[in-house]
């Protein structure tokens, strides 16, 4: 049971790599402007996790991060302004807007931000094992969120299911599991379940790889 090949120790190492990982998240997006680095950190380690490449968590971790840092918050800047922009036009609509016309506009807009969502769900794990420019990243996140339209779905329930969970009534009880694996568990599983079949449908072996991935020219 306790041999470090037996399959126990294997899913506890795993479960202790995922609450590192989880930590170093919160802790490395505690100044705002480097989510984007540690989202895109975060999925790097993930993926790899899920095809068994890891090695050290901080070492990948860290690795990532300043590859990706100036691509990635330039990304997340641009992410938060649409976010920002967003929540101005929710707050608009809620209270200027009355009767039926209120929720009509309410639908959609929640169905812009769902499709907003999606498409950032995509763009950090794209430029985590991709190479391309700004652009071409942001397009190909929002192209790959409605081509594998039944992962997004998923992976949309998957990342929000620990958050929903803290307003039920077993939050109280799970708020120690959400802060130790609530970011990181979820990536680990989006990475396992979806991440890897998706990008090896794109990997550079494949046909698909060459037209759906401009390379920068530079």
């Amino acid at each position: 049971m306790f041999n470090p090949d037996s399959k126990l120790m294997i899913f506890l190492g795993k479960l202790a790599d995922i609450v590192i990982l989880n930590l170093l998240v919160i802790i490395c997006s505690i100044p705002v402007f480097t989510i984007g680095a540690v989202w895109t950190s975060l999925y790097y380690v993930t993926i790899k996790m899920a095809k068994n490449e890891e090695s050290y968590i901080f070492q990948e971790f860290f690795k990532s991060f300043k590859q990706n840092f100036k691509q990635a918050t330039l990304i997340w800047l641009m992410n938060l302004a649409v976010i920002l922009v967003y929540i101005a036009d929710v707050v608009i609509v809620t209270r200027s807007t009355p009767g039926t016309r209120w929720g009509i506009l309410f639908i959609l807009t929640l169905m812009v931000g769902i499709v907003l969502f999606s498409a950032m769900i995509y763009i950090y794990p794209v430029l985590s094992h991709f190479e391309n420019n700004i652009l071409n990243t942001v397009k190909n996140g929002f192209l790959l969120s409605i081509a594998s339209l039944p992962y997004t779905v998923l992976f949309i329930a998957i990342i929000a299911f620990p958050f929903v969970s803290v307003f039920t009534n077993v939050g109280a009880y799970i708020m120690p599991v959400v802060i130790l694996l609530g970011i990181a568990g979820p990536a680990y599983l989006c990475s396992v379940v979806g991440w890897v079949r998706i990008f090896k449908k794109i990997s550079p072996t494949e046909e698909v790889h060459e037209s759906f991935y401009e390379q920068d020219e530079d």
